[in-house]
């Protein structure tokens, strides 16, 4: 009981501190504050490092496999059924997509911490939001990508995690700057 108490703590303490840096949106710098305090607070591999291998299948029984897709400029994000700021995100993450539909050299995947059945389940309810979509065990995301906080977004460029940040980009700016930091690694089209 106490070790599930923690945990409905430090969510809720991380939803207050989210909402209460998009205040500071309309600041001088309040955008990059947001990000460089989100940087700070996100646990996880550390930028620059080599991004673990993977292989997975998605929702439509697509193999996907790390390997595969090293030449490409890899957009990722974690999340679960249920996650508040996940939610809260998914129309900035259709816009997004849908900006980047016709790059080839640019791949929109997710991490999926709930059972194919649920995430199928949500997805006929609301809609998917453009990313390739795979279940995956929640164990695995703690021991390899080091992160147990939803939504983290992730750039892999080369097999190189060049960004990763927890943060909902709910609001539009957020999504903008997350949109730039896209275009700042993928390659010229």
């Amino acid at each position: 009981m106490k070790k599930l108490s923690l945990i409905i703590f430090a969510l809720l303490g991380s939803y207050t501190y989210s909402m209460s840096q998009t205040n500071n949106l309309s600041k001088p710098g309040g955008l990059e504050d947001i990000f460089t305090n989100a940087r700070e607070r996100t646990l996880g591999l550390p930028v620059g490092t080599e991004f673990p291998d993977f292989e997975y299948i998605d929702l439509n029984g697509n193999k996907l496999e790390y390997s595969d897709l090293k030449e490409k400029l890899i957009v990722l994000n974690t999340w679960f059924v249920g996650c508040k700021g996940c939610k809260e995100e998914e129309e900035n993450l259709k816009k997004l997509t849908q900006e980047f539909k016709d790059r080839d050299d640019i791949v929109f995947l997710s991490f999926a911490m709930s059972s194919p059945q649920k995430i199928e389940r949500y997805f006929s309810k609301w809609g998917d939001f453009g990313y390739k979509t795979a279940s995956v065990d929640k164990k695995w995301v703690n021991e390899k990508l080091k992160i147990n906080s939803s939504p983290t977004h992730y750039i892999i460029k080369d097999g190189i995690l060049v960004e990763q940040i927890t943060i909902s980009l709910s609001h539009y700016l957020l999504a903008d700057w997350y949109k730039n930091r896209i275009l700042e690694f993928a390659p010229e089209s």
